[in-house]
């Protein structure tokens, strides 16, 4: 029986050697966070697995959080960005995906002040 095919997203993750996420508005009260272990790479990976068999959504916001994924010395693999609404957008995709744990990426992203959540809600 032969493997499933690579997907470059896997591929991606798996040449990862660090990960920074940032808040994508200047504005934003919150901060970035460096992910750099293998395993924090593995459950920022997970955190951000999308629906791959649904219809991208473009939008022409500039998003809410950005995740720099590196690789050797550095070197930027790719940039994957949030939107609040749900979505994750990635350049190899024709727009933002849905994300399958955006609860979990939230309360990641929160428990870390990436996000700081609005007081007035």
């Amino acid at each position: 029986m032969d493997a499933a095919p690579l997907r470059h997203v896997d591929a991606l993750w798996a040449a990862a050697r660090s990960i920074e996420v940032a808040p994508r508005h200047h504005e934003a009260s919150g901060r970035s966070v460096m992910v750099g272990s293998a395993e924090e790479i593995a459950e920022v990976a997970g955190l951000l697995e999308v629906d791959l068999t649904a219809a991208p959504l473009t939008c022409m916001c500039p998003g809410d959080v950005s995740f720099t994924v590196r690789g050797e010395r550095g070197a930027v693999l790719g940039v994957l960005t949030h939107h609040a609404g749900g979505g994750l957008d990635w350049s190899r995709w024709s727009g933002q995906l849905p994300l399958l744990r955006l609860g979990e990426l939230t309360a990641w992203l929160t428990e870390r002040d990436v996000v700081v959540p609005n007081p007035r809600q």
